[in-house]
């Protein structure tokens, strides 16, 4: 439910600010947050920062997840989520099953290749501009029904998550929860070019998730999992807040 509370709360925000805050508000940690806590809580600190170090390949591939979207979106939502889910299947199961774990180096690199190619193909091959919100109002029951899906969603990738080894915890945790719900609710609610053009934010503002878990690796055995939290979801606001700086002269 906090997940839930969470994902409504930071769509609403964000669509009263438009989709590029859009992008930066909504991809704060929130599913990696719960499952790191949840895993140190359960499995030790220990544990919980050994599945870190597959964080950067499970980013890379919810990159991929959300350019797919991006790029079906047009087409219709069911199809659109559809497409995107089924390439994130086969790609986490390749590096899961197929694929040598991969150093911290060598993930953050291929995250840093993906992404930059995906921003890239989606702002100068489709030309995917900056949307501005629409007003629009919601009742008290839209919202709970927004945060009850949310918490659906992210409830479900986070117990998956527990009965996996720890670099495949890692993966598994990064389940594109957070961004498939997102994407779903500003669809409907404010179009499919505004839930692109948030799209095209979210696979720059993901980077903030491997600052969150890089700093909660370092973090949770020596200081434990709450202060731990604090201090990687206060570096995580800080580098969001310097990317804002960067993202505002994005058309």
């Amino acid at each position: 439910m906090l997940a839930g509370a969470w994902i409504s709360g930071a769509t609403l925000l964000g669509e009263k600010l438009g989709s590029k805050r859009a992008g930066l508000i909504t991809n704060l940690p929130s599913n990696i947050l719960l499952s790191l806590i949840f895993m140190a809580l359960t499995l030790g600190p220990d544990y919980a920062a050994a599945t870190t170090k597959g964080v950067p390949v499970g980013m890379t591939i919810d990159t991929l997840f959300t350019f797919i979207f991006i790029l079906v979106a047009k087409k219709g939502l069911g199809k659109a989520i559809s497409i995107s889910l089924i390439v994130w299947a086969i790609t986490a199961y390749m590096f899961i099953e197929l694929i040598p774990p991969l150093g911290m180096g060598g993930a953050i690199a291929l995250y840093v290749l993906v992404t930059s190619l995906c921003f890239i193909l989606a702002e100068r091959v489709l030309r995917i501009r900056a949307v501005p919100h629409k007003d629009t109002t919601f009742s008290w029951k839209q919202i709970v029904l927004r945060a009850l899906f949310a918490g659906t969603v992210v409830a479900g990738a986070v117990t998956i998550a527990q009965f996996a080894p720890p670099y495949m915890t890692g993966i598994l945790a990064t389940f594109p929860a957070v961004l498939s719900s997102t994407l779903v609710i500003f669809t409907l609610s404010q179009g499919t070019d505004f839930a692109r053009a948030t799209g095209k934010i979210l696979i720059l503002s993901s980077s903030n998730i491997i600052i969150y878990s890089w700093i909660a690796g370092l973090t949770f055995p020596s200081l434990g999992p709450w202060i731990g939290t604090v201090l990687s979801f206060a570096a995580s606001i800080a580098y969001v807040a310097l990317l804002g700086k960067l993202i505002a002269k994005i058309k």
